[in-house]
């Protein structure tokens, strides 16, 4: 029997995967572990391995697709075992010459996706009258343009009932009872995201404005004597509007996170002065590679192992609990945010627990990250305080059901069995989906976790 090449699922709130690009063609023969196509998710762009050995055939779907998780895409035939003989999917051959348009062919310089071919032979459409975002024209793209075709050829009608909007979007509308026609969206040529969909369905029939909601307050001390570094690189243009890919789906999944997760904060002040003994210790002893985050994710695990509320995950309107403790870090890159996750990471010695970090961030700062390294998060620590912040509110990344915001290690006057005293504080703030976790919970999660930084030999308890 064959093997089926399925569109894989990378996350647990993951619904569709976009092929970029198939690194086989068909006919090709693979190799057992050889990567056969590259896919974007909300996370990154990742390469699959094929699952099998054999001859790749049937493939169904074209790159710059969208397509559901799980669905299957190709199929691997075993050596010797009998394979259609048709050269190229009909999903995937671009318009011969007959079907397109004379005037089909791109701008200069401008390339054009196998599907957004095809589709623009079938609607007769000028590829030279679309002005892509970037240098290279997609399926949204040419629906943007077939869209706005209809609208001009028949004036005074109504908006077409079927406005440009993304997957996520049309589904809100729905449950909502929202007429996505109303909706003035802030994509691609007006494209509706699921940013732009309101709670409710407007009691007026005028389009809907994007109404910007208010900030939850974000306090942040930053030292005077030194300005902090800044947290991203100037990031080299890859559109119009200079925004990357990453950025854009980190942008709108954290804009659905801002406004779906109910989110509330609790905040605590911990002396850090048994935390920098224990570095300095281990460092003596020459591990000199072991960060405070390192022991700060070591003390976390601890503390969501004895609260599992905190490692669980909001899904389908319930509450799951996680079997593993898999933490993931927050890490800056020039494109957007990434989050490689340190699996297992309460079964790590510190030694083993230090190297995987330091993997796991260098590969994600030199843009090599796996799709292993991106996935299966169950909580999130964001540490900001070697930018010089004191303290933070982290925006919850679902489904997970807390965030934890570290900030800065700073010598600060406070009241040590009544008289005053200097000691290294950090503020450590957790951000909660109250869906999950109450106010209770949150603290005495909060509350355990302040007590091991403030006592590490409590671990061995």
């Amino acid at each position: 029997m064959p093997k089926e090449v399925i569109m894989p699922a990378l996350g647990m709130a993951q619904e569709t995967g976009t092929l970029l690009r198939w690194l086989k063609k068909e006919g090709d023969a693979v190799v057992q572990g050889e990567p056969i196509m590259e896919i974007a998710t909300d996370k990154v762009d990742v390469e699959i391995e094929a699952s099998a050995t054999g001859v790749l055939a049937q493939i169904s779907a074209a790159e710059g697709d969208d397509v559901p998780v799980g669905q299957v895409i190709a199929l691997i035939f075993a050596p010797g075992e009998a394979a259609p003989a048709a050269p190229t999917s009909p999903s995937v051959e671009v318009a011969s010459v007959n079907a397109a348009p004379e005037t089909a062919a791109p701008p200069a310089g401008v390339t054009v996706t196998p599907v957004a071919a095809r589709m623009a032979a079938e609607h007769n459409v000028d590829l030279n009258e679309i002005v892509p975002i970037g240098n290279r024209i997609e399926k949204k793209d040419v629906l943007a343009h077939i869209e706005r075709r209809q609208q001009a050829t028949a004036p005074g009608a109504e908006a077409s009932a079927h406005p440009l909007a993304s997957p996520k979007a049309r589904r809100l509308a729905a449950e909502r009872g929202v007429d996505l026609g109303a909706i003035q969206g802030s994509g691609p040529d007006g494209a509706v995201l699921a940013g732009d969909v309101p709670e409710a369905a407007p009691q007026s029939s005028a389009p809907v404005q994007n109404v910007k909601k208010p900030e939850r307050p974000v306090t942040t001390r930053v030292s005077a004597a030194e300005p902090p570094p800044p947290l991203f690189q100037r990031s080299r243009p890859t559109g119009s509007d200079g925004r990357s890919r990453l950025w854009q789906v980190m942008a709108e999944r954290l804009s659905q996170s801002w406004r779906e997760v109910p989110h509330f904060y609790l905040s605590r002040e911990v002396d850090a002065s048994a935390l920098k003994v224990w570095r300095g210790q281990l460092q003596a002893r020459g591990l000199k590679m072991v960060t405070y985050t390192d022991l700060l994710v070591k003390l976390t695990a601890v503390a969501l192992d004895h609260h599992p509320r905190l490692n669980a995950s909001w899904i389908e309107d319930s509450i799951l609990y996680s079997e593993h403790i898999h933490i993931g870090l927050a890490v800056a890159i020039e494109e957007g945010l990434l989050v490689p996750v340190i699996h297992h990471a309460d079964q790590l010695g510190l030694v083993d627990l230090s190297s995987r970090r330091a993997e796991l961030v260098g590969r994600a700062l030199e843009g090599k990250s796996t799709a292993n390294d991106l996935t299966g998060s169950t909580f999130t620590i964001s540490n900001l305080g070697m930018y010089g912040v004191d303290n933070f509110n982290a925006i919850v990344n679902p489904p997970q059901a807390a965030i934890l915001a570290v900030g800065r290690i700073a010598d600060r006057v406070v009241a040590v069995n009544g008289q005053p005293a200097v000691r290294p504080m950090m503020t450590l703030t957790l951000s909660c989906d109250h869906r999950v976790v109450d106010g209770a919970r949150g603290a005495q999660f909060l509350a355990e976790l302040a007590a091991l930084i403030e006592d590490p030999l409590r671990v061995l308890e």
